[in-house]
């Protein structure tokens, strides 16, 4: 007995939506853990960095890796979880930037949430890490700043220099466009 079309056309739209859509739910209600929060008292009109990141053993290495780094050239810098980016208005900080995941050969929601929302993506640095560590976002009508790599702990100290020699290039060119005090 044959199956009926209309079930048979059912079954594979039914299969093709969940093939889709397996691998983002998952991040939908499951979400990485985030980052704990560290705040540095900075002055305001200082040029800050903020630091946004999900928690793992590597980003937690990296993160520490690239304050100590900020530390060393004296800049302030506020740490927090990816969750946080709903309350930031990305116009308060010389420098964003932003270390997240390829989930589902995509973006974070939130991270692809929260850049939706900013008028200005120049002064954001998005790193994201996947498998091979070769995946980048689509850009859209974005300008920000996009790195990959994969976790791998043995590059942590050359994924933080570069992403120190990119902060440096956003607070140069915010210093250069600053009539008054660096924000």
């Amino acid at each position: 007995m044959k199956p009926e079309p209309n079930r048979y056309s059912w079954s594979c739209i039914l299969l093709g939506l969940l093939l889709l859509t397996g691998c983002a739910v998952p991040q939908r209600f499951w979400p990485q853990k985030d980052m704990v929060g560290v705040d540095l008292d900075a002055i305001p009109g200082e040029r800050i960095v903020l630091i946004v990141s999900r928690d793992t053993e590597y980003k937690r290495l990296l993160v520490a890796e690239l304050q100590k780094l900020l530390a060393s050239e004296q800049i302030p810098h506020h740490t927090m979880g990816i969750q946080q980016l709903e309350e930031i208005d990305t116009a308060g900080y010389s420098a964003v930037v932003v270390i997240n995941t390829c989930l589902a050969w995509g973006l974070d929601h939130d991270v692809r949430t929260f850049l939706d929302r900013q008028q200005t993506t120049a002064n954001i640095i998005l790193l994201t890490t996947s498998g091979e560590g070769s995946w980048l976002p689509d850009m859209r009508e974005h300008d920000f700043d996009a790195m990959s790599g994969a976790s791998v702990k043995a590059n942590v100290e050359n994924v933080a220099q570069e992403l120190m020699a990119r902060v440096q290039t956003k607070l140069e060119r915010a210093a250069s466009t600053s009539k008054g005090p660096l924000q």
